[in-house]
């Protein structure tokens, strides 16, 4: 999931870069915008040099309204870490407090393609990475998908985003939602966005990246972003489709 983030401004770029020395990073120097990073709709990347590191960064500048799409950044905070202490992300840098941006060591690695989650060989690569991040535990209530829904669907109505048909489709589908959010499944920590652009490749290792709407939930989720033909629990199928289209309604008003 992605959304359009307005472009930010070359002088609120550099205002940020102006606090270099607030970062807890071993710089000499400021560092300066070398590339815009293509992809990504819900947040914008650079890529920055980094005098007196052997390595370039990549600067992260959050969508100013995460709540709105339903981002908890403390819990991104915490799985960020979570995931790179058991080498399945990337560790950020430095977290900005006002919660603006954050760094990232830049990684030399490609985004996959549709193409490669297309490939036997390449799931088999990525398997072990799904079951090494259900295996991480944290002190977080799982999601509420009926909440999380409700959300989405309160601020289209609000903002008269919502047409008679998908009143219709929404009442029918609603009640089978809450019936689903209390049955008795398995919850763990589940990324909620595993499409390609989210798996770094750096050739012996796998990155999975942006942690915005990972949260505990179904396992069965990121199975059905891997390989839709895997998963056990049927529901799951369509209340993707439901989130997916509810996201890109709410973005587009």
């Amino acid at each position: 999931m992605d959304t359009d983030m307005p472009a930010p401004t070359y002088t609120e770029i550099e205002r940020l870069l102006d606090g270099w020395r607030d970062w807890g990073l071993s710089l000499t120097g400021r560092p300066r915008v070398l590339a815009p990073v293509p992809g990504g709709r819900t947040n914008r990347n650079f890529r920055l040099s980094a005098p007196g590191l052997d390595h370039d960064l990549l600067l992260r500048l959050n969508h100013p309204d995460p709540a709105r799409l339903g981002i908890n950044r403390a819990l991104e905070r915490e799985i960020l870490s979570a995931t790179a202490g058991a080498g399945i992300g990337r560790a950020f840098g430095h977290w900005d407090p006002a919660g603006r941006f954050v760094l990232f060591p830049w990684l030399e690695a490609r985004p996959w393609t549709a193409a490669d989650l297309a490939r036997p060989e390449q799931r088999e690569r990525l398997w072990p990475r799904v079951e090494q991040l259900g295996k991480i535990e944290l002190d977080w209530p799982t999601r509420s998908y009926h909440g999380y829904l409700m959300h989405y669907w309160r601020q289209l109505e609000r903002a008269g985003g919502v047409d008679a048909a998908l009143g219709v489709a929404w009442r029918e589908f609603e009640p089978r939602l809450r019936s689903f959010d209390t049955a008795p499944w398995p919850a763990r920590l589940v990324h909620h966005d595993l499409i390609p652009e989210n798996i770094l490749d750096a050739g012996q290792r796998l990155y999975l990246i942006d942690w915005e709407y990972a949260a505990p939930g179904h396992p069965d989720i990121d199975v059905w972003s891997v390989d839709p033909a895997a998963v056990a629990e049927p529901f799951v199928a369509e209340m993707m489709a439901w989130i997916n289209d509810l996201w890109e309604r709410l973005i587009a008003v």
